[in-house]
C-alpha cells in the first residue's frame, strides 16, 4: 500500500478489540500517546497495565455496550517489511490516520466510529477526522493541536539526536534514556516538578528529581522499541495540514465530525493556544466543535496523571452520549466547556445559607450561561456543631478560617462571616494569589487602604458586591464606569428603610417597628449598628472610593441615625410634600468631597422618596450620561447571596477590576441648605410666634410648616430657608429653651 506516497509492502496492521463483537454494537477507537499500549484498561492474559482505567465507566466508554477498537503503532504490534532494517518513512500523523482507516477497512468495520485520541493519538485523531471524514463520527482529541509548535519540534529533534548519537556510539540504550529524560521534563508540569521535587538544596549530591528521570528513562529504553519512536516523533513535527491557513482550512472544511477538544493550560507539549488554534479553525469553517479547559497542576501528562478529572470532564460534555446523532454541520459556537471553581467559604450563618442554596438552585443557569460550576468544598465555622443547613451536610468543616487559604482544593475564598476577625484569613488569602469575594462592609470600610492596595500589589482578585447594596450592583457599575461621578445619593440599609416605613403608613412608635424587622430577619438581634447609621456609613465608604477614588474611614464621616424619628416626623414632612429617608450621600464640590450619614427630607417627586420596605436604591449624577439609578433588595439572604454569586460569576469571567491606590480624605462641611425643624410642644397659642421671631433673628425665613396635634402634645413642623448646619443647631437649642417644649429635631432638606 503507499502512505503519504511511500510504497509499504508486506503491510500488518494489528490492535487488539475490547467489548462486544464487531457489528454489533456502537465502535469506539481509543488511541494514545507514542508509548501507549493498545491496553487501555489493561489486559490480564499478557500481563499489559491498565493505562487508562478512570475512562471505562458505563457513562464513559463502556465494552459490555461498545466494541472498543485500540491499533498498534508501527513497530509495536503493526509493521511492514524492513521496518527493522530499512530506511524509516519519514510519514506524518496523516499517514498514520491512513493506516489505522486500513485497519478498520481490513476488520470490515464500516460503520462511523467515536475517536477518542490523547497527545499524538489524538494528532492523528483530527487527521482521521480530515482525511476519512465519513468514517469519524465523533473526535474527542486531548491534549492535541492543529499542528506541532517550535518549541516542541525543536525538543523531540534534540530527543531523536540524542538517540541517534547512541545508535552512532553503539549505547543506543543511553540514548533512549537520555532521551526520554528529556521527554519526562515536557510531559509534566512545571508547578507539579517544583512541588514535588524541588531544587537542588546543600548536602545533597544529585537533585531529588534525579531518581524519578533514571526511572523513567531506563523503563522507557528497556520497554520501547528505538525506530518506532523514531518515526512516531517525526510524525509529529511532520503533521500540517497545508502549506498555508487558506489551505488548513480547506482540509478541515471536510470535518463532519462532532468534535471535542480538550486542553491543559500548562501543557508544553501541545501548549492550550493550539487546542484553541484548533477549535477556533474548526469553528471558522463552520464545523461543530467545543473546547474544553482541563485544569490540572500535571501539565501535558494531565489526561494520565489526572484521569479522574479528565472523566469528570467528559461527563460534563456529555463526550459519550450514545443518545445524540452526529450533529448537522452549523455556524455557531457549539458546546462550551463547564469550568470548575472550588469555593471555601467562611462563615455558614444567614448570608452563608443563602449563598448555598442559590449555588444549588442555579447550578444548571451557571454552566448553561457562563459555563462553570462552583462548588463550595470547605466551610470555616466558630462552632462546629451548631446545625446548619442540609445543604452543607456534606462539606467539610474547620474552625480554622486560615486553612482555607493553604487547602489546594479551594480556588476562591468567599468570606460571609462579617466582622474585623477575618482580616488576618482575607490578608492572608490576597498575599498568596488566591481570589477573595467579600461581603463585610466593616472590614472593607475600616481596612480598605491596606486590602486594596493588597488586592493590587499582588494581582489578586478581591471582589465585594455584596458589602455595599446587597441585590444592587452599584459596585459592578461604579468599578467599569466611563463617566466622571458628580454626586451619589443612596439608601443601602434596608433595615432603616422598613423602620421608617413602618412609622410613616403605620403610625408605629420606633420600638414597635425595630420588633418587627427582628421578627422578620430584617434586623439583628442587636440593631445599633443599623439604627445609628454605622452600618450606612462603612458602606458609604466603600462607594465613595469606586465614585470618587476617595477613601472616607466611617469614623471620618458625619452620621447620624434614625433613632430621633417619630412618627409624627413622616406626617409633618408629607404634609409639607416631603418624605424622610435615611441617606448616604457624598458630592464632589471642586477638590473637596462632601459625605454623610442622615436622615433627611426628599421632596415627594424624588426618585429615592418612594422608596419603601426594606429595598435600597442608589442614585448618581453623571457629568455625561446624567441621571441614573440602581433599585433592588438590600436587605435579606437571598438578595445579598445573589451578589456573591455575581461576583463569582465575573471571577469566572476574569472581569475583576483594579484597586488604585485611594485618596485618605476627610469630608468637607455641608454647604448651606434648607432644614426641617419639629417643635414639640404643649398646646399653647404663642408658640409659633416665638419660633417664628427667633427664625428672623437668626436671619432666616419659614418656608413651610404644618402641625399634628396629639392628646397631650402639638408637633409643629417648619422648613426653614438655607443655613448651615451649625447655625440650624444653635436655632434649635434656642427653642428648646422656650417654655412648654419637649422635644425638637432638626434635618436637612435634599434639593
Amino acid at each position: 500500500m503507499v502512505v503519504e506516497g511511500h510504497a509499504l509492502s508486506g503491510v500488518e496492521l494489528a490492535g487488539y478489540l475490547v467489548g462486544q463483537p464487531l457489528g454489533t454494537a456502537p465502535v469506539m477507537v481509543v488511541v494514545g500517546g507514542i508509548t501507549a499500549s493498545p491496553f487501555p484498561f489493561g489486559d490480564p492474559p499478557s500481563g499489559a497495565e491498565a493505562w487508562w482505567p478512570a475512562l471505562q465507566s458505563p457513562d464513559l466508554v463502556d465494552p459490555s455496550r461498545a466494541t472498543v477498537l485500540c491499533p498498534c503503532w508501527p513497530g509495536n504490534g503493526s509493521t511492514w517489511r524492513g521496518f527493522d532494517d530499512g530506511a524509516i518513512p519519514p510519514l506524518s500523523a496523516l499517514g498514520l490516520a491512513d493506516l489505522i482507516a486500513a485497519w478498520l477497512d481490513g476488520l470490515g468495520c464500516t460503520v462511523p466510529v467515536t475517536y477518542v485520541g490523547a497527545s499524538l493519538g489524538g494528532l492523528v485523531g483530527i487527521a482521521f477526522a480530515v482525511r476519512h471524514a465519513e468514517r469519524c463520527a465523533r473526535l474527542i482529541t486531548i491534549s492535541a493541536g492543529l499542528r506541532p509548535d517550535g518549541w516542541g519540534t525543536a525538543t523531540r529533534h534534540v530527543q531523536r539526536e540524542l538517540v541517534r548519537d547512541g545508535l552512532r556510539a553503539g549505547d543506543v540504550v543511553t540514548g533512549m534514556i537520555r532521551a526520554r529524560q528529556l521527554g519526562m521534563l515536557t510531559y509534566r508540569g512545571r508547578d507539579e516538578l517544583d512541588t514535588r521535587f524541588g531544587a537542588l538544596v546543600p548536602g545533597l549530591d544529585r537533585p531529588p528529581i534525579a531518581a524519578y528521570l533514571d526511572h523513567h528513562g531506563e523503563r522507557f529504553a528497556a520497554r520501547f522499541p528505538v525506530r518506532t519512536f523514531l518515526l512516531l516523533s517525526e510524525a509529529i513535527d511532520r503533521s500540517h495540514f497545508g502549506v498555508n491557513p487558506a489551505a488548513t482550512r480547506e482540509q478541515l472544511a471536510r470535518v463532519t465530525a462532532d468534535v471535542l477538544v480538550v486542553g491543559v493550560p500548562g501543557d508544553l507539549v501541545f501548549p492550550f493556544p493550539l487546542q484553541h488554534e484548533l477549535y477556533r479553525e474548526l469553528q471558522a469553517v463552520g464545523a461543530s466543535c467545543s473546547l474544553w479547559k482541563l485544569d490540572s497542576e500535571f501539565g501535558h501528562d494531565a489526561f494520565l496523571a489526572d484521569q479522574d478529572r479528565l472523566a469528570d470532564l467528559l461527563r460534563d460534555a456529555h463526550a459519550f452520549d450514545r443518545t445524540a446523532a452526529p450533529r448537522a454541520r452549523f455556524e455557531g459556537v457549539g458546546r462550551r466547556p463547564v469550568r470548575e471553581i472550588r469555593i471555601g467559604m467562611v462563615g455558614c450563618g444567614t448570608v452563608g445559607t443563602g449563598v448555598l442554596e442559590l449555588l444549588d438552585r442555579q447550578a444548571g443557569a451557571m454552566a448553561d450561561r457562563y459555563g462553570v460550576r462552583f462548588r463550595v468544598t470547605r466551610i470555616a465555622i466558630r462552632d462546629r456543631d451548631k446545625p446548619r443547613t442540609p445543604l452543607a451536610a456534606d462539606i467539610a468543616r474547620t474552625t480554622t478560617a486560615l486553612e482555607l487559604v493553604a487547602d489546594p482544593e479551594v480556588d476562591v475564598i468567599v468570606e460571609v462571616a462579617g466582622g474585623l476577625d477575618v482580616e488576618p484569613t482575607v490578608a492572608a488569602a490576597l498575599a498568596a494569589g488566591k481570589p477573595v469575594v467579600t461581603a463585610n462592609k466593616a472590614l472593607l470600610a475600616r481596612k480598605l487602604a491596606e486590602l486594596g492596595v493588597l488586592a493590587q500589589r499582588t494581582g489578586t482578585p478581591l471582589l465585594c458586591e455584596a458589602a455595599a447594596a446587597a441585590a444592587l450592583p452599584i459596585i459592578r457599575h461604579l468599578s467599569h464606569r466611563a463617566d466622571e461621578i458628580d454626586s451619589l445619593m443612596a439608601i443601602v440599609n434596608g433595615t432603616c428603610n422598613f423602620i421608617i416605613t413602618r412609622l410613616e403608613q403605620d403610625e408605629w412608635a420606633l420600638d414597635r417597628a425595630i420588633a418587627e424587622a427582628q421578627r422578620l430577619g430584617l434586623a439583628e438581634a442587636d440593631p445599633s449598628a443599623d439604627i445609628d447609621g454605622f452600618d450606612a456609613a462603612a458602606k458609604l465608604s466603600i462607594l465613595a472610593y469606586r465614585a470618587f477614588g476617595a477613601w472616607l474611614p466611617p469614623d471620618t464621616l458625619p452620621v447620624r441615625g434614625i433613632g430621633e424619628l417619630w412618627p409624627a416626623d413622616c406626617d409633618l414632612a408629607e404634609a409639607m410634600g416631603f418624605r424622610i429617608r435615611l441617606i448616604a450621600h457624598a458630592t464632589r464640590r471642586g477638590d473637596q468631597l462632601c459625605a454623610a450619614v442622615e436622615p433627611v427630607l426628599l421632596p415627594d417627586w424624588h426618585l429615592l422618596a418612594s422608596i419603601e420596605e426594606e429595598y435600597n436604591a442608589v442614585y448618581l449624577k453623571c457629568a455625561s450620561a446624567g441621571d441614573l439609578s440602581l433599585f433592588g433588595k438590600g436587605a435579606g439572604a437571598l438578595p445579598t447571596a445573589t451578589a456573591v454569586l455575581g461576583d463569582l460569576i465575573d471571577l469566572a469571567q476574569d472581569n475583576s477590576v483594579q484597586w488604585p491606590a485611594p485618596r485618605r480624605e476627610l469630608p468637607a462641611a455641608s454647604p448651606p441648605r434648607r432644614h426641617y425643624l419639629r417643635v414639640s410642644a404643649e398646646a399653647h397659642p404663642g408658640l409659633v410666634r416665638r419660633v417664628d421671631s427667633l427664625v428672623r433673628r437668626a436671619g432666616l425665613t419659614v418656608q413651610n410648616r404644618a402641625t399634628r396635634s396629639e392628646p397631650l402634645v402639638t408637633h409643629h413642623g417648619f422648613v426653614i430657608s438655607p443655613s448651615d448646619d451649625a447655625q440650624l443647631a444653635d436655632l434649635t437649642a434656642q427653642i428648646r429653651e422656650l417654655g412648654r417644649v419637649e422635644q425638637t429635631l432638626w434635618l436637612g432638606v435634599a434639593e
